[in-house]
């Protein structure tokens, strides 16, 4: 039977469930943690990796998926009948997995690829495979189902705390928010994505007012008359992601609600205590 098949990275938000319903394939980003590799979400869980990482020495380190990784994937789901895939990452700004996967998609010459960059991460990349999802099941045609993926992508908003900057400065994805390094021991980091980079947005004297001031700018942004739908993102600081989820409730139109645990790839770069808000007007999701 032939299908358009919906492709994602380990990042998104996705529950296990959700992708198993609906045949989402996912490609894991990989992990290592000392000498050992892992796939992210498939060898190690979210549980284990933030209970090991405020010892890790040196901290760990990701990278992407190889081109190998994608023509295999690809060629698997052409075999399988798919007529075409839609491939959905993170931003090309802070990962070389889009750079991966379009070179992959070069190799394969029976079937369209489109590559999707979402300029951002973690929820924002769940919506938009979302999007395509919906859309497909409701009889979409490659190109038709694009188009509500594409508007979530443009349409959708995330920020972010950390606890410290130490992660993603070593890591090398602070972007912007290089300036605010060395200078918060009074002050938590609000970040965001611009033009697919992490920068900074604001600084805030305490985690509490942090999260009073993510769900303000997203009400900002949002307006608290649309429905939207909002993803709370949480790393091993789930009375925190309780917390920012009730401040959304309160100021915002939520037409539904999740809380999910950053990847151990993310968390990687974040580290323990980080925190985000990602929404997205539920209009943006329509097909049809």
């Amino acid at each position: 039977m032939s299908f358009t098949a919906l492709v994602c990275d380990s990042t998104a938000a996705l529950p296990q469930e959700f992708v198993e319903k609906h045949g989402v394939s996912v490609i894991p980003l990989y992990l290592k943690v000392g000498d050992v590799t892992y796939r992210d979400r498939v060898d190690i869980s979210a549980e284990e990796f933030y209970q090991r990482l405020p010892s890790c020495n040196p901290l760990p380190t990701t990278s992407q998926p190889s081109a190998g990784d994608f023509v295999a994937l690809y060629q698997d789901l052409v075999e399988r009948g798919a007529t075409g895939i839609i491939s959905i990452h993170l931003s090309a700004g802070i990962s070389g997995t889009i750079n991966s996967a379009t070179l992959a998609a070069a190799e394969i010459d029976s079937v369209p690829i489109e590559i999707v960059d979402t300029e951002s991460t973690s929820v924002a990349v769940m919506f938009a495979v979302e999007a395509g999802v919906w859309a497909l099941e409701a009889g979409a045609t490659m190109e038709e189902a694009l188009i509500p993926i594409r508007r979530v992508v443009e349409q959708q908003k995330l920020v972010f705390s950390v606890d410290t900057l130490e992660y993603l400065y070593k890591g090398g994805r602070i972007g912007g928010a290089a300036a605010l390094v060395g200078s918060l021991l009074q002050f938590k980091p609000l970040l965001y994505f611009s033009e697919g980079k992490i920068d900074a947005l604001e600084r805030v004297r305490t985690s509490k007012r942090a999260l009073v001031r993510m769900a303000e700018l997203l009400a900002d942004w949002m307006g608290s008359e649309e429905p939207v739908r909002v993803g709370v993102i949480e790393a091993d600081c789930p009375d925190r992601g309780q917390a920012l989820a009730e401040l959304a409730r309160q100021h915002m139109n939520v037409a539904d609600l999740g809380i999910h645990t950053l990847t151990p790839v993310l968390g990687a770069h974040g580290g323990n205590g980080t925190v985000g808000l990602c929404c997205c007007p539920l209009s943006a999701f329509q097909w049809g």
